[in-house]
């Protein structure tokens, strides 16, 4: 099976009820008898463990359930052992004895059987009182829950002998191969118990098992329910997805082995179970891999992708054409493999900050977060770690006689293994990460609001909401932002002489920092505009001004200054050039402001007719983009240049707006 590997951290909470309130069975002193020819149960009254001696016999003979049927030549085995150890393998039938001596008038006798391996039959003095399964098992027939079978009061001889027989049909492998399973192990239980306690007894059975898996189960699914529904509210998050996918597999997974106790452990459900394991395992690595802010690269898909498929090739090792040895080492290195992958993802997040490459996290964040989940990340690699020594010594090698799983600490008549520890914090690790990541993002995105309506207030200086009206000129403008908060800005500044500056300009970046490079900029220019400079003079001088306030980014300006008899003077720092009339003006190519100190700026003279205009525009027209990836271009520009200002950006906005775009159109009247 992939699983195994419970996550009773959760035992914890039943082992202080079960401290409280333990049942009278768990309080009765199991008897254990070494002599299966000769096993002493006139204390009978509460329940008594057979075993773990029986005798044994490979085969099938309907006479071996008599219990006048001589069994002297019969070995005696161990529950300790594997049949393998005795020279025993490839059995697909074989049957156990036990001679037990109850006192006479014994009365309401029950057999239960527990964690059984293939199916059986179970007989009490020759009468059959019950059986589990199909004969042949085929694959895989396990029994996990506790199964109570009455023998009949007149089964039982009136000295108090029975004989207890118990028919196996044997799964096709064992754990140390095709051909070595046993039915009755170190973990299966065989008792006996009156029938007035046989409800008590199969309720306390059952609930050490379904009520964690109950408990387990509804944890995956809330932490499920919670990460999908900020994936909702949150949807660029995809690592919420990921993490509701994990959480979901794992609850399937959970239910999965709930039907195992309420029925058996089949080949079938097992391959049912290695499906959420396998999307359990590869939403992991996604959830990670997005928490961390990687590209999804071939290493990355392969590994999900030999992820997913490990626990089936384990389920397959129940098959007798699946190589057995393969199939283990196929479920288990990738698990080692992904375990220390995750594990040194997490912490070079942590030692690693700056922009995100192929292995590098994208912010200090990813970090930070990567602290909160590399514990339970190397509480559970330790412990597939230990298990995979274990699996080397144990089956490979034989150095050791048993597999020596990881400690566990006995409360009251639970048991807790130190490996659910680390899956048990995984689970909680998972859920609490969720809600504080929830919380990082809502203040982000609440200083980014505040930071957005800063950048709106200072647009609104950068875009005049109404025009200044100079004689005999006529001006109209189109501002549309691709963002909520654009880097366009344009100015008319009327100066003392009757003349007029018209400026526009692109800021790079977004948002507010390029929102108040463009309020610098704009405070510089109105304070050098009063001083009635020429316009090369002035752009010089706002390119020393942008290069003082060192913001970081670059500016690229067109000034015009235009006077009342149409005569115009043209100054470029790395802006479109305005049409006239359809046609593009010539301007010396100049850098954009803030870039070099050095920089000079010549200046250019036209002088407009009366019904002749001007229009300038910023890139965001020209580098429009349609579905086929084709530029607007200036040539389209150049031929609208001489509609109106709206009609220029609605086309421009037609064909794909893909940054900002500014048209502000000019025109000298007609003389009256």
């Amino acid at each position: 099976m992939p699983s195994q590997r419970q996550f009773p951290g959760i035992w914890l909470l039943l082992c202080v009820f079960a401290a409280c309130v333990p049942p009278a069975s768990a309080r009765a002193a199991d008897s254990r008898n070494t002599d299966p020819r000769n096993v002493d149960a006139t204390s009978f009254g509460q329940r008594i463990t057979l075993g773990p001696e029986w005798l044994f016999s490979p085969g099938d003979n309907p006479a071996w359930a008599s219990p006048s049927f001589d069994d002297s030549r019969w070995a005696t085995v161990s529950t300790q052992k594997d049949l393998f150890e005795y020279g025993y393998h490839d059995i697909p039938y074989a049957w156990y004895r036990m001679h037990i001596h109850l006192r006479p008038g014994t009365r309401n006798l029950m057999v239960g059987l527990q964690r059984t391996l293939g199916s059986y039959e179970v007989f009490a003095n020759g009468v059959r009182i019950g059986g589990y399964g199909p004969f042949p098992p085929g694959f895989r027939f396990d029994q996990l829950r506790l199964a109570a079978y009455s023998v009949p009061d007149a089964a039982v001889s009136a000295n108090g002998e029975l004989v207890l027989a118990i028919r196996f049909g044997f799964n096709a492998t064992g754990r140390h191969g095709h051909g070595t399973a046993v039915p009755l192990y170190n973990a299966s239980a065989v008792y006996l118990f009156g029938s007035s306690s046989a409800d008590r007894e199969i309720f306390y059975s059952d609930s050490r098992v379904r009520v964690a898996f109950l408990i387990l189960t509804g944890l995956s699914l809330l932490t499920g329910l919670v990460a999908i529904a900020l994936f909702f509210a949150l949807r660029s998050h995809r690592e919420y997805l990921a993490a509701a996918i994990h959480m979901f597999s794992w609850s399937a997974y959970y239910c999965v082995e709930i039907g195992f106790g309420y029925s058996a452990a089949t080949f079938r459900g097992g391959l049912l179970l290695a499906f959420f394991f396998g999307v359990g395992n590869v939403t992991l690595v996604e959830f990670v891999r997005l928490v961390l802010g990687l590209r999804r690269t071939p290493w990355i898909i392969a590994l999900e992708t030999v992820f997913f498929f490990a626990g089936f090739s384990s389920t397959l090792t129940a098959t007798p054409f699946w190589p057995y040895y393969f199939g283990v080492a196929a479920y288990s290195l990738p698990t080692l493999v992904a375990d220390v992958f995750l594990a040194a993802l997490l912490v070079r997040a942590m030692l690693v900050h700056g922009p995100a490459h192929e292995w590098a996290p994208a912010s200090a964040q990813a970090g930070m977060e990567a602290k909160v989940l590399l514990p339970a990340v190397l509480l559970v690699t330790f412990g597939d770690y230990w298990n995979a020594f274990n699996f080397i010594n144990f089956y490979l090698f034989h150095f050791t006689t048993t597999f020596r799983a990881l400690p566990t600490v006995r409360l009251a008549d639970f048991q807790v293994p130190v490996l659910s520890i680390g899956d048990f914090f995984s689970f909680i690790t998972i859920l609490l990460f969720l809600v504080l990541r929830t919380v990082g993002i809502a203040r982000r995105q609440a200083l980014a609001v505040s930071e957005l309506e800063a950048a709106r207030e200072v647009q609104q200086q950068l875009v005049p909401v109404s025009l200044p009206d100079p004689p005999g000129f006529k001006l109209n403008a189109v501002y549309r932002p691709a963002a909520e908060v654009g880097g366009d800005f344009y100015q008319i500044i009327e100066q003392s002489d009757g003349a007029f500056l018209v400026v526009i300009g692109d800021v790079s970046g977004k948002g507010l920092k390029a929102a108040m490079t463009s309020a610098l900029a704009l405070g510089a220019l109105r304070a050098l505009a009063a001083e009635n400079l020429a316009p090369g003079r002035l752009v010089e001088r706002l390119n020393a001004e942008v290069l003082r306030s060192r913001s970081g980014g670059f500016i690229t300006c067109l000034c015009a200054r235009i006077t009342a008899d149409g005569s115009v003077t043209l100054a470029n720092a790395g802006h479109l050039p305005p049409y006239r009339n359809g046609k593009e003006i010539v301007l010396e190519p100049a850098l954009p402001l803030g870039v070099a100190a050095e920089a000079e700026y010549d200046e250019a003279f036209i002088r407009l007719a009366p019904g002749e205009g001007l229009t300038f525009l910023s890139d965001g027209v020209v580098e429009a983009r349609n579905a086929g990836r084709e530029l607007f271009g200036f040539e389209r520009a150049a031929q609208l240049s001489t509609e109106p200002a709206e009609k220029v950006a609605e086309a421009a906005q037609a064909f794909g707006q893909e940054d900002d775009i500014t048209i502000l159109t000019l025109k000298r009247m007609a003389l009256a």
